[in-house]
């Protein structure tokens, strides 16, 4: 490889350095001033409420989440809501038992 090509790819790798440390900078700047994406900001919209007539039957905390059982018209649903923003982030319903015989 020649002196000037060396030199050539020295300048670009360099360039490219340069572009990377100022969008790491730019990005850090961006987050800790508070800006928060168009997902995160729409998904806020949307507070988690308990279903009408449930009942909690036990409540855990996970790094994050606040993780609810709840009884719902006799049956048995888990709830987990993310503790940023309050949305629902999954819910598992178990069918109701059924009726004895």
């Amino acid at each position: 490889m020649s002196y000037r090509a060396a030199r050539l790819a020295v300048i670009v790798l360099s360039a490219l350095i340069i572009l990377a440390l100022i969008g790491l900078v730019g990005g850090g700047v961006w987050k800790l001033s508070g800006h928060k994406s168009s997902h995160a900001a729409a998904a806020s919209a949307e507070v988690f409420v308990l279903p009408a007539g449930a009942t909690v039957v036990s409540s855990g905390v996970q790094p994050g989440r606040l993780v609810l059982h709840l009884k719902v018209k006799g049956a048995d649903e888990i709830d987990i809501v993310d503790l940023d923003d309050g949305h629902l982030v999954a819910r598992i319903v178990a069918a109701p038992p059924p009726a004895a015989k």
